[in-house]
């Protein structure tokens, strides 16, 4: 008797490259990337620091509990964002002073509200220690 002589046989790899390939291009062109919109933001140039007049200007504090309090002279209030927003519209100058452990996406919502709802509104932000 004669023994088989067995060949390994390998699948050839080309169609299916192509089919990859081929989907890849397809996920490609009917996938949405979505544009997040942005804020735009004017930052301070480099230089002397801009006196701010703090008995003129409304101080906004959120606190580490994402508490609005409004500081105005020396009285300090809990107020709400929407009642906050229609306090903001009648000034020309605004501080903000933010929590350090405070999420980024906290302030941003506060400024954003600022921005979409005054008119040449000056804006400053600085850090609640």
């Amino acid at each position: 008797m004669r023994k088989k002589k067995y060949q390994l046989m390998t699948p050839d790899l080309t169609p299916l490259i192509d089919i990859v390939f081929l989907l890849l291009i397809f996920f490609m062109i009917v996938s949405n990337f979505n544009k997040y919109t942005s804020l735009s933001l004017e930052l301070p140039k480099i230089g002397l620091p801009a006196m701010v007049n703090e008995t003129k200007s409304l101080e906004i504090i959120i606190n580490k509990n994402k508490e609005y309090l409004i500081k105005q002279g020396e009285s300090l209030k809990i107020i709400e964002l929407q009642s906050l927003i229609e306090k903001i519209k009648n000034e020309k100058e605004v501080i903000v002073t933010a929590d350090k452990s405070l999420l980024y996406e906290d302030v941003m919502t506060l400024l954003g509200n600022i921005k979409a709802n005054s008119d040449g509104v000056t804006v400053t932000l600085s850090a609640l220690e």
